[in-house]
């Protein structure tokens, strides 16, 4: 179908922590849901340089943070005793170059699919945003007023950008858009995509879903065992504890609310709620017989730990499902969690430390 934009087509400026949330590049169901709106003509969505570049780094610190002991001597050496595999000598600039080179390409490559229009925050005059910070204004009326700077570069962007004739829609779960939102014409907040898809009256009545997702029950299992296995799960009770094996034993569908297409015959997205229960085999340092050293005021321990736990998780996802011509379900094409930060875990009973 041609795109057919009109002068009331709204802009729609997705901040970054949402991006970050829809998954990495080129981004979950949500995301492509973005695509397929820009594609029929019935938004444009506007973005920054800066929020680029946030969205990257986020992704390069994360992967980095995840695999940065690479660059050690005797990291490499003890995995390729124990593997057979000879990892590359990688210093960390290197390594952190590599990642970024990879994320400022895949997530260029996103905002050029949603067709996204690129706001240089260098046109932005700076005694805009610094009369606000002086007066204690706009972003800078609370706590953390340093850290509002980008934030009030961009919404100086998106407000030249916002007429009567061209409103503009921020997707942003940040509560510091509330005020300057609230005083600003032309410009209205949603806090998530879903509550951008329902504000263009995208919402739909869920069809059938619950017969078909018990049919389908193997397969969601399978799929979230992936997504937990790239999301990662962390002790909140174990200092330097590490989740060794994730398996999931049960997967309940909670609330669900479904989100017709852009056109017909094309997939429907369903975001909700799903209850997870799973066991975590994990390894941690013996803490409880490690040896105090008195000079550097530390515990220094000898030997690891493992066992095996259950846990339960509530995670928000969202999937995409494609359906039959009568709009009945067929197929789950993708699930994705809702969520970039990391999932704490209680390896032990809270009785166990009385």
């Amino acid at each position: 179908m041609a795109k057919k934009t009109t002068k009331r087509t709204p802009k729609v400026f997705l901040d970054a922590n949402i991006v970050i949330s829809a998954g990495k590049p080129p981004g979950g169901p949500e995301i492509a849901r973005v695509v397929d709106l820009v594609d029929a003509g019935l938004i444009t969505v506007l973005t920054t340089d800066l929020t680029i570049t946030e969205v990257a780094k986020k992704y390069i610190q994360s992967d980095f943070d995840a695999i940065k002991e690479i660059s050690q001597p005797h990291f490499r050496k003890i995995v390729e005793g124990a593997t057979g595999v000879a990892l590359p000598a990688l210093k960390r600039p290197e390594l952190r170059a590599k990642l970024k080179s990879i994320y400022d390409e895949s997530t260029t490559q996103m905002f050029d699919a949603l067709e996204a229009k690129t706001l240089q925050i260098d046109e932005v005059k700076p005694s805009a945003v610094f009369s606000a910070y002086a007066a204690g204004e706009g972003f800078f009326s609370g706590d953390g007023k340093k850290d509002q700077f980008p934030d009030a570069f961009a919404f100086e962007c998106l407000k030249k950008e916002a007429s009567r004739n061209s409103p503009v829609i921020i997707v942003s779960n940040d509560g510091d858009f509330d005020g300057p939102v609230g005083s600003a014409k032309h410009i209205s907040l949603v806090k998530s995509l879903p509550e951008l898809f329902a504000a263009l009256g995208l919402e739909m009545a869920a069809p059938q879903l619950d017969p078909f997702l018990e049919t389908q029950e193997e397969q969601i299992v399978d799929l979230v065992s992936q997504e937990l296995t790239n999301w990662g799960l962390h002790s909140s009770d174990v200092m330097d504890a590490e989740i060794d094996e994730i398996t999931v034993n049960s997967v309940e569908v909670k609330k669900l609310t479904a989100f017709k297409p852009s056109e017909a015959g094309k997939s429907i997205l369903v975001v909700g709620t799903i209850e997870v229960a799973a066991l975590v085999s994990f390894t941690h340092p013996n803490w409880d017989e490690a040896m105090y050293d008195s000079e550097d005021k530390v515990l220094i321990p000898f030997e690891d730990e493992s066992g095996e736990t259950e846990i339960e998780l509530t995670i928000d996802v969202a999937m995409s499902i494609a359906v039959d011509e009568a709009g009945n379900p067929e197929e789950i094409e993708a699930l994705r969690f809702r969520n970039s930060d990391f999932q704490y875990v209680t390896l032990y009973p809270p009785d166990m430390y009385k």
